[in-house]
């Protein structure tokens, strides 16, 4: 994923499914272990990306989901490398949870880039990559009653080469990795009290999938919604709308750099499409 990419879940073909009954990848950008039926789809689109899409996710089996990001492989073509950037995501879920063993999982990604280019830049500060990106981070999930899910993980990456630079001209400060692999880990919780909305917060620890992505130390805690506004409209398009509003406060220790969203505002929108169950 490219410049503060952008991802999600999603909504049903059927009019009376519920926002809180969908399974949560990535909310506010923690990992979850659960994953799409098979030939369930989301689109996710981030308007920092137009005209570009932005990615999607497919359910392989009901156990294996596959991310395509669609924005290295198209915005490549496009950029100064002048060809598409490989990128591929799996998710693998290993079992449902039955009493008090957690819902069990684990997601793999790898991207390379043919050269240096810049990932994202924001007003705190600028991120280049080049070589190849690869994580795994295995994850758990445990639903606590009707309404409320904790989601833990806890894995590795591995940078090819990243530049950081602080954009503060009064702080100038640069920090490169190369060749090196480094922890993550992120905490979860949601809370789902009704079909329409849902709230979630959450603290991560290195490379992160969605925001700021691919960054290794970074300490991030994000917090926010996600809502449903027509799940009861009988067009489809508009009846599997959804919408996270999130905020996202991310410090940055190798180049002294805070990048800050306070207010739940920071939004993408997805769809998802799911396949009617055979009777």
């Amino acid at each position: 994923m490219l410049p503060l990419s952008l991802c999600g879940q999603a909504p049903s073909t059927s009019r009376s499914k519920p926002l809180n009954e969908e399974p949560y990848l990535h909310p506010v950008d923690i990992i979850t272990p659960y994953t799409l039926r098979k030939g369930e789809w989301i689109y996710a689109q981030s308007i920092q990306t137009l005209p570009f899409p932005s990615w999607a996710f497919v359910g392989i089996t009901d156990k294996l989901t596959a991310q395509i990001d669609l924005l290295p492989w198209i915005f490549g073509v496009f950029s100064e490398l002048k060809r598409p950037i490989p990128s591929f995501n799996f998710r693998y879920r290993f079992n449902h949870q039955q009493g008090w063993l957690p819902t069990i999982g684990v997601e793999a990604m790898f991207v390379h880039f043919w050269d240096t280019l810049q990932r994202f830049s924001t007003p705190a500060l600028t991120v280049w990559e080049n070589g190849s990106y690869f994580h795994i981070k295995p994850s758990i999930g445990y639903r606590i009653g009707d309404k409320w899910y904790l989601n833990l993980s806890a894995g590795a990456d591995y940078i090819g080469e990243l530049i950081m630079q602080n954009n503060d001209t009064t702080n100038l400060k640069t920090a490169s990795f190369s060749n090196r692999w480094n922890p993550n880990f992120a905490i979860g919780i949601d809370f789902r009290p009704s079909p329409w909305i849902s709230y979630h917060i959450g603290y991560s620890y290195g490379a992160t999938l969605i925001y700021l992505e691919n960054v290794p130390r970074k300490r991030q805690l994000t917090y926010g919604f996600r809502v449903a506004p027509f799940y009861r409209s009988r067009a489809g398009f508009i009846r599997s709308l959804r919408i996270e509003l999130v905020a996202i406060n991310a410090a940055f220790p190798d180049i002294d750099a805070r990048q800050n969203f306070p207010l739940p505002i920071f939004p993408y929108f997805y769809w998802q499409w799911r396949p009617e169950k055979k009777k």
